[in-house]
């Protein structure tokens, strides 16, 4: 997720015209293997950054005329575009560049900047990235959706956490309702709507669907909606308002926050919560689990993680657009994300411990429920996965 503060068939529209439906397939792979192959008449696979849990899922969109094509994460916790660009040399060595010189449309908006993120790819708390970047403007393209004159970042160096990345970049997918790529959605007769299907690994098959979402992947039920927090301005967090925490049945965030905002980020691999949050579920699941390190992750000694004996059961409650409640649940093979760096006797648990009264929820919920992102009508939606 970018400081301050980082899929589908198209339902059809009505009227005489239809617009054709653009789908992505992404799919979970150790990025070991980088396969490629075509799912569809319009989609194509994407790939899973793999190490031992499911990092971020990324694929393709093309800059420049004419285009060439890059791997990037669909963040949904940042607003902006980043590619690297052949001016990064050894610390994008990783990476594919953006090479401005073959591109006969590209157009240099001559001013740098540095933009700085709060994670690099990985689920381990790490030292504040940044990105050197140049702002340029360029065509972009995905799935035949195209916009002339696109604003995006050249990145001209990265910091280290970024180096070892498999995908190339970033594309920005918080809500913005007149910026990024949704204007250029509505330009190819789309609504301005996305759908996310980031399945575990072990599933494959990873989707994301631009302009509406795959009533196949809902299995016949009805998606629920609630809506953002408020302020919607031009540019706005996918944030909902979570009315409880309920942790192996009790009621952990009533009794610290009245009503918790809970960023819901795409970028992010697991979930972070205010330190006194953070603590008080980590109670209501094992003594063994403590902090580890100076950044906010939590580990349990791995040998220990056969002998918890609550069933973990973490649970979001909301309201819905109606009133109604409702509630999404992290099950229990989320805990651990893997042995840590540092120590690998010791297993990293799913929750970090953040700064602030705001939380931030990504993959280790998302990857269990189709996702539906409505930028239109400022709503997120859910349909529990089935597979």
């Amino acid at each position: 997720m970018q400081l301050p503060l980082l899929a589908l068939l198209c339902l059809p529209l009505t009227g005489a015209l239809r617009a054709v439906p653009r789908t992505i397939q992404l799919v979970a792979r150790d990025n070991s293997h980088s396969k490629r192959g075509v799912s569809g008449p319009v989609s194509e696979p994407l790939l899973n950054q793999f190490r031992g849990t499911d990092l971020q899922w990324y694929g393709n969109v093309s800059f420049g005329t004419p285009p060439q094509t890059f791997g990037v994460v669909f963040d949904t916790g940042s607003f902006t575009a980043e590619v690297t660009g052949i001016q990064c040399q050894d610390a994008c060595r990783a990476q594919r560049k953006f090479n401005y010189t073959a591109s006969s449309t590209f157009v240099n908006l001559n001013k740098t900047d540095r933009l700085v993120f709060d994670t690099g790819g990985g689920v381990e708390p790490s030292d504040i990235e940044t990105l050197d970047v140049l702002s340029v403007k360029d065509s972009f393209s995905i799935l035949g959706i195209s916009a002339k004159d696109f604003e995006f970042y050249l990145i001209t160096n990265q910091s280290s956490g970024f180096s070892p990345d498999p995908y190339d970049g970033i594309v920005g997918m918080g809500y913005q309702p007149t910026a990024g790529i949704f204007p250029a959605m509505r330009n190819a007769g789309l609504p301005a709507v996305f759908a996310l299907y980031l399945t575990p690994h072990t599933i494959g098959n990873a989707e994301l669907t631009l302009g509406g979402y795959d009533m196949s992947k809902t299995h016949g039920v009805a998606p629920v909606y609630a809506p953002i927090l408020p302020p919607l301005n031009e540019t706005n967090f996918w944030t909902l308002a979570a009315q409880d925490i309920i942790v192996n049945g009790a009621r952990i965030a009533k009794n610290l926050f009245a009503e918790l905002p809970l960023v819901f980020d795409s970028g992010t691999s697991n979930i972070a919560m205010p330190k006194n949050l953070t603590d008080a579920m980590y109670a209501h699941i094992s003594p063994d689990i403590q902090p580890f390190g100076d950044k906010g992750a939590y580990g349990i000694p791995c040998a220990k993680l056969t002998g918890i004996t609550t069933p973990l059961n973490i649970t979001f409650t909301f309201a819905s657009t109606s009133g109604a409640p409702f509630a999404l649940s992290v099950p229990a093979q989320e805990l651990s994300v893997g042995p840590l760096r540092e120590d690998p006797s010791m297993c990293q648990t799913l929750i970090n411990a953040q700064e602030g009264d705001s939380g931030i929820v990504g993959a280790s919920l998302l990857k269990y429920y189709y996702s539906i992102w409505d930028v239109d009508q400022a709503r997120l939606g859910f349909v529990k996965n089935v597979y």
